[in-house]
């Protein structure tokens, strides 16, 4: 193991279960996000929120009292974008997603259409789903000519009052009614995202750690990225829940804090 942080200087932090749950901000993980900026560690703030634009996410940030520009920020939705539009300028698309999501499709050209004449199936979560947006999604999942695009893969997400189901509701259904699983998926733990916030930080991967607060997305992200990881027991993995995570998963953190404000700490103690 390591001696210490002084390997450390960038954090890829995730948002939901590390800064907030939902609206509701952690003041501790924000007073420990100040800290580790003003001792000089780059960070970047990766989310697989897909019902969120940048512009949203900025937005929340300003009401928890942080200054964090575009530059700072990648969204799953956005990188979702990114990604279709490299495939393919001016696709049209289909989404199951809120209108965060389709912000950002919109913002790199893509067209988003009536399903009868999609190009892509993009899933996301929306909590208007309804009996409609079901069977539309259900019937370009069966036509193999769709490219399928999950958002994120979470199964569930850590709201103020606890776990909401996640971007996993849609794709386990249609999962469960076509035995089809996504093309491609953009969030956490796939590398597309990850990669893309390694470039924005500009440091080498021995360098740079991952804070999440799930080991199933996060930590996997960060094992697959070949960065080290940092678990946080402040969202959806707490102190009663972890060993059956990490049995369940089959993956461990490299290193386990109760929170942000924790890690920051010992950091910085570090240092």
């Amino acid at each position: 193991m390591m001696d210490g942080f002084d390997w450390l200087r960038g954090l890829i932090l995730d948002i939901d279960g590390v800064i907030s749950r939902g609206r509701k901000p952690l003041p501790e993980a924000i007073e420990a996000y100040k800290m580790l900026k003003e001792a000089g560690i780059k960070i970047v703030f990766v989310s697989n929120n897909s019902t969120r634009s940048r512009r949203i996410m900025m937005g929340r940030f300003r009401e928890f009292g942080m200054e964090v520009g575009e530059e700072e920020l990648i969204i799953a939705t956005h990188a979702t974008a990114v990604y279709i539009s490299r495939e393919r300028k001016n696709a049209r698309v289909y989404t199951t997603g809120e209108e965060g999501l389709k912000e950002e499709l919109r913002n790199e050209g893509l067209r988003i259409v009536d399903y009868r004449d999609a190009e892509y199936l993009v899933v996301g979560s929306n909590r208007g789903i309804n009996f409609q947006i079901f069977t539309e999604a259900l019937r370009l999942c069966l036509n193999e000519e769709v490219r399928y695009v999950a958002v994120n893969p979470d199964r569930v997400f850590p709201a103020e009052d606890g776990p909401i189901p996640g971007t996993g509701l849609v794709i386990g259904a249609l999962y469960w009614m076509t035995g089809r699983e996504p093309d491609v998926i953009i969030g956490k733990p796939s590398r597309i995202i990850m990669d893309q916030a390694i470039e924005r930080l500009g440091l080498r991967r021995e360098e740079v750690g991952i804070v999440g607060d799930q080991i199933e997305v996060d930590v996997l992200a960060g094992k697959n990225a070949g960065i080290k990881t940092f678990l946080v027991l402040s969202g959806v993995t707490n102190k009663d829940n972890y060993e059956e995570r990490v049995k369940r998963s089959g993956v461990e953190p490299d290193f386990v804090f109760s929170d942000l404000y924790e890690l920051a700490h010992s950091v910085l103690a570090s240092k």
